[in-house]
């Protein structure tokens, strides 16, 4: 670890938290949505290529599938484009998201489900395929959806309760419909103050905290350490698909 370059990110981290604790005292629940989800975006960007982006809005498919409102979407502009209108929002091909993030104001069990509920339907989208052989027939291949994850300011729950993922665990258990097989639909949360949880290893695991804000330090570095792996199993869908 190198102190001072983690401490430069630590104090971007510590201006969005208190600018996000500010918007407290705004009435309009959502200007106050829309503030927190800036700040979180603006995490991101001065971290980002140039060919990676960061919009709002919604995912779609070749096949006319379409996802809910997204809070944050991290796309990848060398595989497919978006339809960008202003301040970033628009339509964006499933093909190109890597990652949605869902920015909560609080946390509580019908923020939980409705999240849930919203990584549920996108899993269902389908995805273009990247590959063809020499006939022009689709080859099979091995392709991450986008990851859905959460990041809320604060949360219902006591410090001395369950935690997040325990909530989450809770949920997916009472199911009645059938869950993915490969792991659960939302694959990281983070709650600034309280912890990062990810998937990982068919698994859940937690983020050891030993200082302030490590936790967003966390998800804002296990998001930029995947998000290559990710647009990797795309390879080359065609834009013919969606324009045809």
């Amino acid at each position: 670890m190198h102190t001072i370059y983690r401490n430069f990110f630590l104090a971007r981290a510590q201006s969005a938290v208190a600018a996000a604790r500010a918007a407290t005292g705004v009435s309009h629940r959502g200007v106050k949505g829309e503030i927190r989800e800036i700040l979180v975006r603006d995490l991101f960007r001065p971290l980002l290529p140039a060919d990676m982006g960061v919009g709002t809005g919604e995912i779609i498919s070749h096949t006319g599938g379409v996802s809910t409102q997204q809070d944050i979407l991290l796309y990848d502009r060398r595989i497919l484009p978006p339809v960008l209108f202003e301040a970033g929002t628009g339509l964006f091909p499933i093909e190109s998201v890597l990652y949605a993030i869902e920015v909560k104001s609080m946390l509580d069990a019908g923020e939980l489900r409705s999240s849930h509920e919203a990584a549920m339907h996108l899993i269902t989208l389908d995805v273009a395929p990247g590959r063809y052989d020499p006939k022009n027939i689709p080859i099979h291949h091995l392709v991450t959806k986008p990851i859905y994850t959460i990041f809320a300011f604060a949360t219902d729950l006591s410090p001395d309760g369950k935690t997040e993922v325990e909530r989450y665990i809770e949920l997916i258990a009472n199911e009645k419909r059938p869950q993915p097989s490969d792991g659960p639909p939302i694959r990281a949360m983070c709650v600034v103050g309280r912890g990062y949880w990810y998937w990982a290893n068919d698994h859940w695991e937690s983020w050891k905290l030993s200082y302030l804000l490590e936790e967003v330090l966390g998800f804002i570095a296990g998001v930029m350490n995947t998000y290559k792996s990710v647009a990797a199993t795309r390879m080359e869908p065609r834009l013919g698909l969606y324009l045809f």
